[in-house]
């Protein structure tokens, strides 16, 4: 899993039985999505101290503070699933130019480049290991030797991969990793397919019972999150906690600043989009003061 995410360009610690990778320049967020992080405080504003990132975004097992949306689906409900009707339309649209099936790694070698390099830019990584073809070739060998990891994708009646999606099963779970996509490509609606298909092939699996897909970003993705309930996932609680550098904390763990910053961020995110990512700030209070209170991160 470090080298899988290390590949994909991102820094990468390990850390309490957590790994995190980069957020942009200032963050650290932990992964797999949901799964809940119970190392202690000083631990975490450690790794901050180190790194030199300004914020910790994790899940806890109370509540935070903050409160999203974690999408998955068990086995039993996955055929009672209904999906969207313009969700819908789209499947036609995409199953009319291609076919979702799995995938091996020498195929995501050799045909998934354009889909890693359109999704990287898109968060703005221009450079990783697995956009270079020794990093790339490395990096396939690694994941074709791990039996936890399952690859699915979209192919055109081409040959092209437009899109695909890489999940880890352990113990009865399959976590939803990557979902890389190649722009060019998108107006066949691949992902809308791969979603689909993919998620009927995999909860019909016998040692899969429950599929998750990832939580709700911080700030929000409504688009997304949209996407993900027209294909059919389910919402349940996801309980997100920010910390901040130690010598960051006194000032932005204040009740004060998170309402400021708050203020800040609703008057003025709809001119200044940017400003939209205040909301990983202004969490920092509110979890302070919820872990502390329920003894769930030791100080």
């Amino acid at each position: 899993m470090p080298a899988l995410y290390a590949g994909m360009g991102y820094r990468v610690v390990e850390m309490d039985g957590t790994i995190w990778r980069s957020a942009g320049r200032l963050a650290l967020v932990s992964e797999p999505s949901g799964a809940v992080h119970r190392g202690a405080v000083s631990g975490i504003r450690a790794m901050l101290r180190r790194e030199r990132r300004l914020a910790a975004i994790f899940c806890t097992g109370q509540p935070s503070g903050k409160t999203v949306a974690h999408f998955s689906l068990t086995a039993s409900r996955s055929a009672a699933a209904v999906v969207q009707r313009q969700f819908a339309q789209n499947l036609k649209r995409a199953a009319a130019h291609g076919t979702v099936r799995p995938l091996d790694w020498r195929e995501w070698h050799a045909l998934a480049l354009g889909c890693d390099r359109a999704s990287l830019r898109r968060h703005g990584t221009i450079a990783a290991p697995c956009l270079e073809e020794e990093g790339r070739r490395r990096l396939a060998e690694k994941a074709a030797r791990d039996p936890t990891l399952v690859l699915y994708g979209y192919v055109t009646r081409g040959g092209e991969i437009a899109a695909y999606l890489l999940c880890r099963i352990s113990d009865g779970l399959c976590q939803g990793l990557f979902m890389h996509w190649d722009d060019a490509l998108a107006e066949l609606r691949p992902t809308h397919l791969l979603y689909h298909e993919a998620r009927k092939a995999l909860l019909a699996r016998p040692d899969v019972a429950l599929l998750r897909i990832g939580r709700q970003a911080l700030p929000a993705n409504p688009g997304l999150d949209r996407f993900k309930r027209h294909a059919g996932f389910e919402t349940t609680p996801c309980h997100v906690g920010v910390l901040v550098h130690p010598l960051a904390a006194p000032l932005l763990e204040s009740r004060a600043t998170a309402w400021l910053l708050g203020l800040v961020r609703r008057r003025l995110a709809p001119r200044f989009p940017a400003l939209a990512a205040l909301e990983v700030l202004e969490c920092a209070a509110p979890t302070r003061r919820a872990l502390r209170s329920a003894g769930t991160l030791r100080s």
